[in-house]
């Protein structure tokens, strides 16, 4: 069972934390799941349901065992096993509800479902029907993504064990089913490659995956490197796989492929194509080729037209920043300033304002409006992400810096050193930020008259790989 039995409390158990995951949509969804006998024959399944339900709107919560056993079994004596053995029917059968959710939106493949099921209880005209028309509806589909040849399989694989069934001679549809799977296959196998290099450039992690020379070499020799499911991943692939090219011809087609096949994939899968993309961009960009920052922006751009970068209606913050970093970067300040507050309502809701005012205080650091970055940064923000916390202080050292506010300065740089020692979860954040701590307070303790004692400064900065704004530093020096 999954719960312990010494337990006073449900409040940390499986069923608790997945019910409180459910939204008021599925919870009223949830309650004739469970009213329905097909589904649900144990009233004390239900009530317990009802009374979790119940307990989401009280002000006080009330998850004592004892106190939901008597709510459950009035007049009953206290038994711990017959609560156990209720509290997990309930959690199996929440599974089993968001599972038929999830089936309940794949609509291709419940009706594909609908017709094994026909053609099993030999329902012939029935099955004839609901096959062609599936057949058709799938053909009209306006994705032609890995998704699309995966359900293609399915479909001829439903074919020939209908016809086989009817009959033992004459042509199959073997062929067509091969190829899709071929298809479906190969272009799985180079989504997921593309998926391992970027894995691979970030994470520094080992990858091996079988059989992924062999399917480069097959796309290259046949016609199926024109269907865009394989056509898109394969490009992405030798785009992020030739890491030492300076040529842009390869990205160049890769563009052209997306803006000619955008279309046929779902949003989510179209997002992850862009991102790809952009993120061939920020590699060159970090190998000084400095012509992919507009490329990066321009395709942002496209993307935030094509409403392709929402997800559930929102944005995250983390593309919400890369945008606004790039727009500074190509200097598009009107621009950026306008992103920031048409796309504010898109952000995740607990997290809005923090996140909008940090991008502000961001923005105004760059324009520069320190007034404003200083007024943002000091006033309005209350920093949860590590992140955030370490860019917004180092944000203040330079503008302290630069303004020559040495005293209110030198009591940053005691807090920064304060707050990095207290969080141990910064790994080689640590090193950077409190080597820029270290080269801050030396270059404040060196005469800018003392030319010598400068350049071996310098020099030192320069041989220190782990610093936070070394290019900055380098400049003050």
């Amino acid at each position: 069972m999954p719960f312990q039995k010494t337990a006073t409390l449900l409040e940390n158990s499986q069923l608790i934390q997945l019910f409180s995951r459910l939204s008021s949509n599925q919870l009223r969804q949830l309650r004739l799941f469970l009213k329905s006998p097909y589904f649900n024959r144990r009233d004390d399944v239900y009530a317990l349901f009802d009374y979790l339900r119940k307990d989401l709107k009280r002000k006080h919560s009330k998850l004592g065992r004892k106190e939901i056993f008597t709510a459950l079994y009035p007049g009953k004596a206290y038994d711990d096993g017959r609560l156990n053995l209720v509290v997990h029917l309930l959690l199996e059968a929440i599974k089993q509800f968001l599972a038929l959710q999830e089936f309940e939106e794949e609509h291709q493949m419940k009706e594909l479902y609908q017709c094994r099921a026909l053609r099993k209880i030999n329902a012939g005209k029935s099955y004839a029907k609901s096959f062609e028309k599936l057949k058709k509806d799938h053909q009209n589909h306006p994705y032609r993504n890995v998704g699309f040849h995966y359900l293609n399989y399915q479909l001829h694989q439903e074919e020939y064990v209908y016809i086989a069934s009817q009959r033992r001679a004459g042509r199959m549809n073997l062929e067509e089913l091969v190829k899709e799977l071929t298809i479906f296959y190969l272009a799985d196998i180079l989504r997921h490659s593309c998926s391992i290099l970027t894995a691979q450039r970030i994470g520094k992690e080992a990858y091996q995956l079988e059989l992924l020379e062999e399917v480069l070499r097959y796309v290259e020799r046949s016609s199926v490197k024109h269907t865009p499911a394989i056509a898109i991943y394969h490009q992405a692939y030798l785009l992020l796989a030739d890491t030492n090219s300076t040529d842009e011809e390869r990205f160049n087609a890769f563009e052209q492929l997306i803006e000619q096949h955008w279309q046929q994939f779902p949003a989510h899968e179209t997002r992850d194509i862009y991102l790809l993309a952009i993120n061939y961009c920020i590699q060159r960009l970090n190998r000084g080729q400095r012509q992919f920052i507009s490329k990066a922006l321009g395709l942002y751009k496209l993307a935030l037209e094509r409403n392709i970068l929402l997800e559930n209606d929102q944005l995250s913050k983390f593309t919400y920043n890369n945008i606004l970093m790039l727009a500074l970067t190509c200097k598009e300040l009107d621009w950026a300033n306008q992103f920031l507050h048409k796309f504010k309502e898109k952000l995740p809701d607990k997290e809005r304002e923090n996140i909008f005012h940090y991008n502000l205080a961001v923005y105004y650091f760059h324009k520069p409006d320190y007034d404003k970055a200083l007024d943002l940064l000091n006033k309005q923000i209350v920093f949860d992400d590590i992140f955030y916390n370490l860019n917004s202080r180092s944000m203040l050292l330079r503008i302290y810096f630069e303004q020559g506010l040495f005293d209110v300065l030198f009591s940053h740089l005691d807090s920064f050193t304060t707050y990095i020692s207290r969080k141990k979860q910064l790994g080689y954040h640590r090193e950077n930020y409190l080597n820029l701590i270290s080269f801050v307070k030396k270059l404040l303790n060196t005469p800018e008259t003392d030319k010598s004692a400068r350049e071996m400064l310098r020099s030192s900065i320069i041989e220190t790989n782990a610093i936070a704004e070394k290019k900055w530093l380098l400049a003050q020096v």
